[in-house]
Order: C-alpha cells, then sequence, then structure tokens
C-alpha cells in the first residue's frame, strides 16, 4: 500500500502551504464572480458616440436631443456639423462611433419617406456598432411616437483591414502573452531563494539594483521576440497592420517591464516557488477579461471599466489596437504610453524596496 503513504505525504505537503492551496479553490470562484459580474444582468456604461447634423433642422436637432436622453448613450458634445471633422476624430482615435444624420433626414421624417442615416466606426472596434445599432434604432422608431421606414447602415472607416475579428483579438492576446512573464520572474527568484543561491549572492558587495537587474535584463529579449512572434503568427492569421509597428512594439515592449516589474514584487512576497508560478494567475486571467482582449469594455458595468482603466493592460490594449487597425500617430496614443511608463517605473521602485528590506530581513 504505498500509494496510500505517498498519497498522505503528498497530502500533507498540499496542506502546508495554504496560500497556494487558496489560491488553487479561489481561481474557479474568481472567474465565476468576474463573468457574473460583468455579464450577470448589471447596468453596463453608456456608450459614447459622436453625432454628425448635417441636416440641421429642427427635426434632427429635436431627435439629436433625444438621444442625449437615452441611458445606454453617451452623446459627445458638441455635435459635428460636417463629416469630415468627425472623420478626423476617427482617424485620430478620439472617436469610436458615430451616427450620420444625413441632409433631408427632417423632410423624410414630415412626409413618412424612408429614413437613411448611418453608423460609421473604426475598424479597432468592429463589435461596437452591433451593440449601438439596435439602440438607435430603436429611437429613431420612438422618436415623435410614429412609425416610420428605417435604414441605419454600418459604414467602416478603415476598408483595409482584412479580417476585422483577428485585427481585434490580435492586440488582446499578445498582452495576456506578455502578462505570463509575471509568474516566470516570480518563479525564478523564489527558485534561487530557496535553492540557497540568493543567499549567497547577499554575502557579495551587490547592491539591490544589481539583483533587479540581473533578474530582468535576461527577459528584455524574451519580451522583443514574443511579440515578433505573436505579431508574426497574427499576419499569418490575417491580421493587417496600418499603423506604425515601431510605435505599436514600443507600447508592448512598455507593457512587458509592467509585467517583470509585477513578477518581481510577486517573487519577493512569495514564500514558495508554488505561489510564485500560482497566484499570479488569480489576477491575472481576471485583469484580461476587463481590459477589452476578448469582448469591448464597453459591455461590462461601469464600476469594472474604472478598475480596468486604473491598470496597464487596458491602455496597452487599446493603444496597440488602434495604432496597428486605425493607425494612429503617437500623439493619439501619448497618454495611454504616459500610463504604461508611470506603472512600469512604480513597479520597479516597489520591486526595489521590497528586495531590499527582505535583504535586511
Amino acid at each position: 500500500m504505498r500509494f496510500v503513504e505517498i498519497g498522505q505525504r503528498n497530502l500533507k505537503e498540499l496542506y502546508r502551504d495554504p496560500v497556494a492551496l487558496g489560491f488553487l479553490l479561489g481561481m474557479p470562484l474568481a472567474f465565476i464572480l468576474i463573468f457574473s459580474f460583468a455579464f450577470g444582468g448589471q447596468t453596463t456604461g453608456a456608450v459614447s458616440i459622436g453625432v454628425v447634423d448635417e441636416d440641421q433642422s429642427q427635426v434632427s436637432k429635436g431627435f439629436v436631443s433625444y438621444l442625449q436622453n437615452i441611458p445606454a448613450l453617451r452623446i459627445i458634445s458638441p455635435v459635428y456639423s460636417s463629416q469630415a471633422e468627425a472623420d478626423e476624430e476617427l482617424s485620430g482615435g478620439g472617436l469610436s462611433i458615430y451616427l450620420l444624420i444625413p441632409r433631408g433626414f427632417g423632410e423624410a421624417i414630415e412626409g413618412q419617406q424612408i429614413v437613411n442615416m448611418e453608423l460609421v466606426y473604426n475598424q479597432a472596434d468592429p463589435m461596437l456598432p452591433q451593440r449601438v445599432r439596435p439602440i438607435v434604432e430603436a429611437a429613431s422608431l420612438g422618436y415623435l411616437d410614429i412609425s416610420i421606414p428605417l435604414n441605419i447602415e454600418l459604414a467602416q472607416k478603415e476598408a483595409q483591414i482584412k479580417d476585422e475579428y483577428v485585427n481585434y483579438l490580435i492586440p488582446g492576446m499578445v498582452v495576456f502573452g506578455l502578462m505570463i512573464l509575471i509568474p516566470s520572474v516570480s518563479g525564478i527568484m523564489v527558485r534561487d531563494r530557496t535553492r540557497g543561491f540568493l543567499s549567497r549572492l547577499m554575502t557579495t558587495p551587490a547592491r539591490p539594483w544589481d539583483f533587479i537587474l540581473g533578474y530582468t535584463l535576461p527577459f528584455v529579449p524574451v519580451i522583443i521576440i514574443s511579440v515578433a512572434i505573436y505579431l508574426g503568427v497574427g499576419v499569418l492569421m490575417g491580421l493587417t497592420i496600418v499603423g506604425n509597428i515601431g510605435l505599436a512594439l514600443l507600447v508592448l515592449f512598455i507593457l512587458g517591464i509592467c509585467c517583470m516589474g509585477i513578477g518581481m514584487i510577486v517573487g519577493t512576497l512569495s514564500k514558495t516557488e508554488d505561489q510564485a508560478t500560482g497566484a499570479p494567475w488569480i489576477f491575472i486571467v481576471p485583469l484580461v477579461m476587463i481590459s477589452g482582449a476578448w469582448w469591448p469594455v464597453e459591455q461590462m458595468p461601469s464600476v469594472l471599466r474604472v478598475v480596468a482603466e486604473a491598470f496597464p493592460f487596458l491602455h496597452a490594449i487599446d493603444a496597440s489596437r488602434y495604432i496597428i487597425t486605425s493607425g494612429v500617430g503617437f500623439g493619439a496614443v501619448l497618454p495611454d504610453l504616459y500610463w504604461l511608463t508611470g506603472w512600469a517605473v512604480a513597479l520597479f521602485a516597489i520591486g526595489v524596496l521590497l528586495f531590499r528590506r527582505s535583504m535586511t530581513s
């Protein structure tokens, strides 16, 4: 009955590490809570949408006012007077979708004729018009409390995209792949500490920065190669790179630095290798889920959107997605770069501080 003895020994080892056991049991609970809260009937945030009123009639202005009172929509103010102005905002990343009210809108409603409108959207978020269209249709049919023939066309801003779903998916998957650096970095640090290698290094004149750079610099080429592989496979799958690939690589590289910083913190705080490699997943997957990697953040409750915007992952996904798909320039993603850089600096500073304390304890 040797298997019983072996099983008893492994069971004791498992329960001797309550933190790792808690993460093991807590991961399914985290999934359930995130999914149920994000898609369990909670009120989602309003979708930001621009409006171009080319008609400029009393009827069209009344319709815009009617849209402004719909909770599911947040009409960007002021209303655009020309489509060229809205297209410029759309190309620059300041706008994701807008409704074009054409000339003759008021006459068509008053004459009970077919009303034509367009929802023009950026292919960086191809699922957004599918959510906005039924809202606009319901508002249009409810306006003036009459039933009129209605035709709302969907117009893509970027026509050169081969597969808009692939262009939407790949940036999120690249970010998810970079987050795997977190358990990798933390696992190596804990492994060296438990094996005594780190203790022997601490007897040398090395400073905390020497240890930090020694553990992180080898991962720099890993970040570069990983991003290149992800994007290369994406191209083979149909990814169309419209914008500056160098700018997209810069955004993703800074995020990789952030992930290494988180890995250092986790590695310093973890007691065992199981904790270091298992603990990060309890927040990696939920953060990816609420950061827009697999579905639009607009579909989630506003409180989750606020949480996601506080972390660097949403900013990296949005910036890289708009660069690759829409071709936006440096100025359009500069706020995201500021956010990512700030996180990278803060994480490394915290990592050095915690590591210094662990050296003296």
